[in-house]
């Protein structure tokens, strides 16, 4: 049984969330945009507590309702990584962000190992507010990018070895930011990691539900085809790290399929590792196949320029 707790604040928010983070590193939260007036209506977000799918601390909580858009940084003690630092994008159909297991916990897990990793709780899409416009997650990611680029002095990482990673939803909106992102601006990210990750916006593989709360009931082909990720592809994109479950019930992997083909297909590197079980948001694991992808992302990151 589902249990809602509706918090209001970012303040309260925050004390919510404090049990989730890490120890044995520098964690701080950050408002990406300046918060609402405490008075402003329909301002309060909604945490629900599932109970199954625990991450380490005990806790798997989707966030909804979200107005202000936080990043939670975890900082590494040590760096044997050259300076990398990744914002993470957890999942959630676009509908919730799945706060814990695809986000502190990663935060808590690649910072203990030496990454700076910043978890990003983005606002959800609004078809009716940004019509044809970037949806508020898109917005949101990319202006994450430049926000942790715009510390890199200040935390001692390298600013050309700012990465995103992204879960299911997540994972599209990191392959968006990847597609998106400018080098002008500073959003543009230096590599992009994504498991069991949305891609396609039609055909057998789209997930429904994230493509209907991402773009609305009846979206254009037009516009279906601008967030259709395996149809944006095209040179100079940074190099792609996929992972998908073949037994993914969820979101099939031809989505990591069609988008590791099409990036190959423009030239841009990208590594595949489909994994035989660990079905859908498997985090960062959930049996002895789908664990596996951790240590080889690490391999491959410190095989990247």
């Amino acid at each position: 049984m589902n249990i809602k707790s509706a918090i209001t604040g970012l303040a309260l928010m925050s004390l919510l969330l404090a049990p989730a983070l890490g120890f044995g590193q520098t964690v701080e939260e950050f408002p990406l945009r300046a918060p609402l007036p405490a008075n402003t209506p329909n301002t309060t977000e909604e945490v629900t507590y599932r109970h199954n799918g625990y991450d380490d601390h005990g806790f798997n909580r989707m966030v909804q309702k979200i107005t202000v858009p936080t990043l939670t940084v975890f900082r590494p003690a040590r760096s044997p990584h050259r300076g990398a630092a990744m914002i993470v994008c957890p999942g959630g159909g676009y509908s919730s962000v799945v706060i814990d297991k695809e986000g502190y916990a990663m935060g808590r897990y690649f910072a203990e190992r030496g990454i700076t990793v910043v978890v990003l709780k983005y606002r959800l899409p609004d078809v009716a507010a940004t019509k044809d416009g970037l949806p508020y997650p898109q917005q949101d990611a990319l202006a994450a990018m430049q926000w942790v680029r715009s510390r890199a002095a200040e935390w001692g990482i390298d600013p050309q070895r700012i990465g995103i990673l992204g879960c299911s939803a997540g994972g599209h909106l990191a392959g968006s930011v990847g597609i998106l992102g400018s080098a002008a601006d500073g959003s543009r990210p230096d590599f992009v990691a994504l498991l069991y990750p949305v891609v396609c916006m039609e055909g057998p593989n789209v997930h429904q539900g994230s493509r209907t709360k991402l773009l609305g009931s009846a979206p254009t082909p037009e516009r279906v085809a601008e967030f259709s990720l395996e149809k944006r592809t095209r040179a100079g994109l940074p190099p792609f790290f996929l992972v998908h479950a073949g037994d993914d019930k969820g979101v099939p992997p031809g989505n990591s399929e069609l988008l590791t083909a099409a990036l190959r297909k423009a030239g841009v590197p990208a590594e595949l590792m489909l994994v035989a079980t660990g079905g859908h948001g498997f985090g960062l694991g959930r049996d002895a196949e789908s664990v596996r992808w951790k240590d080889a992302f690490l391999t491959w990151l410190d095989r990247l320029p």
